[in-house]
């Protein structure tokens, strides 16, 4: 394969990632679905590509105790742990699923988070605390948490949607994995905080 074709299979690849990110905004259900049957890493790729270009950017905006690659690794450490935890789970349960099927949907479903970590990083930037309690302040704040709760349900909505379609699993199923990643990832993200990697893992 030749130059000229990487290119062209990266922008195509590029393409469709942009234009699932929109289907993900207004049809998750029907976009998820679909991209749980995708079998095209490239465009996991790009979308951990972005993740590592994110780290780059915030490290430029503000001071970071460890260097980005290296927040960047304990990310992709926790991002494929978390990925073959709820693989490994689908097989216990019902011998479903496939772990590449796990980690394309997982990825797209990194979207609200990325968002919200580059609007926080750019925001830091614009207006750093901090904040006034003027009626500016005030507004802003409220403005930012509505923001927050609506891309929070948004990511809820796209993590469930993934391990039910790349587990080939039922609703109580689903939610049962959930709560018992959870058990292990609360008190992980405790130490994550306390190693001065992580405030809020990006996951």
């Amino acid at each position: 394969m030749d130059f000229s074709q990487i290119t062209i299979g990266f922008i195509s690849s590029l393409i469709i990632v942009l234009r699932r990110l929109i289907n993900l905004v207004f049809f998750p259900y029907k976009t998820m679905r679909k991209i749980s049957s995708d079998a095209d890493l490239s465009q996991a790729a790009i979308l951990l590509l972005c993740v590592f270009l994110y780290f780059l950017l915030s490290s430029r905006l503000r001071s970071l105790y460890h260097s980005p690659l290296i927040i960047f690794s304990v990310f992709l450490i926790n991002f494929l742990a978390t990925t073959f935890f709820f693989y490994l789970g689908a097989k216990i349960i019902n011998r479903e699923g496939n772990w590449s099927s796990f980690i394309m949907t997982f990825t797209y479903s990194l979207w609200p988070t990325l968002i919200w970590f580059i609007t926080n990083s750019g925001l830091y930037y614009v207006l750093p605390p901090p904040r006034t309690l003027s009626v500016w302040g005030k507004s802003f704040s409220i403005v930012f948490i509505a923001f927050s709760i609506s891309l929070l349900c948004w990511k809820i909505i796209l993590v469930y949607l993934a391990i039910r379609f790349s587990g080939k699993l039922n609703f109580y199923r689903t939610v049962y994995l959930i709560l018992l990643y959870l058990c292990w990832f609360i008190p992980y993200s405790i130490l994550l905080y306390h190693l001065k990697l992580f405030r809020i893992p990006l996951i």
